[in-house]
């Protein structure tokens, strides 16, 4: 999955821009789509979008024609001298992968009724990325289930788990297509010489005058089949475009559909990739970060899995901020969850079942600001999380990876453990209860400013520890 900026700086003049983030990958992936900047977002204020700052968790599914290989990520693998980590293959070769792809394995149900269980709230599945294969039988194009797997509809498969688990429904459409560029289109990153489908030296022919006009058209096709084939869709998530569908077209189709920022448009909310924020945001927001595996979007051994420390760390983090975590699953080739997964989301079970109120459902706190730990909060309650001790280099990171190796390139607001929690301006507690055991602890509170420490052998260092803050109505 790329991170896509829009660009603006020609078309939006004054209008107010955000920069590109520092992920050096992601802004070199954006520069290779022409993306530049994106707008500030500005919520949805129609009453079905409002349960996006809420809902806390989502998996994002990136699954598609690389997920056979075990290696390189989907569409760009087929880049020669990327600067980032990733496997190559050629286009062709990359594309005759469908040939042997055999998806016997797919199984949104369970896939989805795992994750329900392990707190997510919303699902966004990838259902064509810059390689131009759909996985729904479209009409339009001629890549994609319609001419592979029987016209088999995994869109169809996907919407309708969501539904049957009670999760929110998120596409991800991507309005560049390489396929449909392929003739026109240099696969070398390093731009000269220009490579062919086989990375041989090409001299590109022009594009014809009409060739971006067809590709729009195709967009709209696609993009339309998606907001009404399937019911109500409720997030669109736009990997890059120039507006060829505008949001005010998708919003005719899908009134209270939540968007991004990648489609040319102001959006409904902030975000980032990989790495979280590393100070407070304004607004909706929400961060996709690679979790299973670790550091590529497709299925991959190379970079080992998120464990559940991981994971709910980045929750916590994005929560006290009021943010979501877009977790990233990649399914194997045959559509099976990789066991390190399952096993994850087991724990995470495990924990929402005596947290989960402290991060779905809650608004973020004084933390930084005022606390040492990070706080959320809803009426009558606030939670402070105590984190565990993670290593400081990011579990399975190759020896020789420079970039982003560090924990705390990944989450640079991470604090460090503490064994008491402060919170200055607090609000006067009745009680403070240890949520994975029930029991209720001690606690000061002297000059507005509460103190509570979590005993020792209380604390399991492997998880995330909640305390939750019973608050006292205000005086009448």
């Amino acid at each position: 999955m790329n991170p896509l900026r829009i660009l603006a700086s020609l078309l939006l003049g004054a209008m107010a821009l955000q920069p590109l983030r520092a992920d050096d990958a992601a802004t070199g992936q954006a520069a290779a789509l022409g993306q530049a900047r994106q707008l500030s977002a500005s919520p949805n204020t129609h009453p079905d979008a409002q349960w996006f700052p809420d809902t806390g968790l989502g998996l994002f599914i990136h699954w598609g024609v690389a997920s056979p290989r075990g290696s390189g990520d989907l569409s760009w693998a087929m880049l020669a001298n990327k600067p980032w980590r990733d496997q190559t293959v050629t286009p062709n070769a990359y594309y005759a992968t469908i040939r042997d792809w055999k998806p016997d394995h797919v199984d949104y149900d369970a896939m989805l009724a795992a994750a329900k269980s392990a707190g997510f709230g919303y699902a966004v599945m990838v259902t064509k990325h810059h390689d131009g294969f759909t996985l729904w039988p479209s009409d339009a194009g001629d890549l994609g289930t319609k001419y592979s797997f029987n016209g088999r509809d995994f869109v169809r498969e996907f919407t309708d788990a969501c539904r049957k688990h009670g999760l929110k429904v998120g596409l991800y459409y991507s309005p560049p297509d390489w396929w449909f560029d392929r003739a026109y289109k240099n696969f070398n990153y390093k731009g000269t010489p220009a490579l062919g489908m086989d990375h041989e030296p090409v001299t590109l022919p022009p594009r014809p005058a009409d060739h971006d006009a067809k590709r729009a058209a195709l967009v709209r096709t696609q993009v339309t089949e998606l907001l009404t084939r399937y019911g109500k869709i409720d997030l669109i998530w736009f990997d890059g475009g120039r507006g060829e569908i505008p949001n005010d077209e998708v919003r005719r189709l899908q009134p209270g559909i939540v968007i991004n920022k990648r489609n040319g448009g102001r959006g409904d909310y902030g975000d980032s990739e990989v790495t979280l924020p590393a100070k407070r945001f304004q607004g909706w927001f929400e961060t996709c970060a690679t979790c299973w595996p670790s550091r590529k979007w497709a299925y991959t051994e190379e970079y080992g899995f998120d464990n559940a420390a991981l994971a709910l760390t980045k929750l916590v983090l994005l929560r006290a901020w009021g943010g979501n975590l877009l977790a990233n699953l990649g399914p194997k080739g045959d559509g099976t969850v990789p066991a390190q997964t399952l096993s994850c989301w087991s724990a995470m079970a495990a924990w929402m079942k005596h947290s989960r109120e402290s991060v779905i459902g809650t608004r973020g706190g004084a933390w930084p600001e005022e606390a040492n730990v990070p706080i959320t909060t809803r009426p009558g309650a606030a939670y402070l999380h105590f984190l565990p001790t993670l290593p400081e280099r990011y579990p399975n990171t190759p020896a020789d990876e420079k970039k982003f190796a560090l924990t705390r390139q990944i989450m640079p607001a991470l604090p460090a453990p503490v064994a008491s929690a402060v919170w200055k301006n607090a609000p006067r507690p009745l009680r403070v209860i240890h949520m994975r055991t029930g029991r209720p602890l001690p606690f000061s509170y002297e000059a507005a400013t509460l103190s509570v420490t979590l005993p020792a052998d209380q604390r399991d260092d492997t998880t995330v520890e909640v305390l939750k803050i019973e608050i006292s109505p205000p005086a009448p």
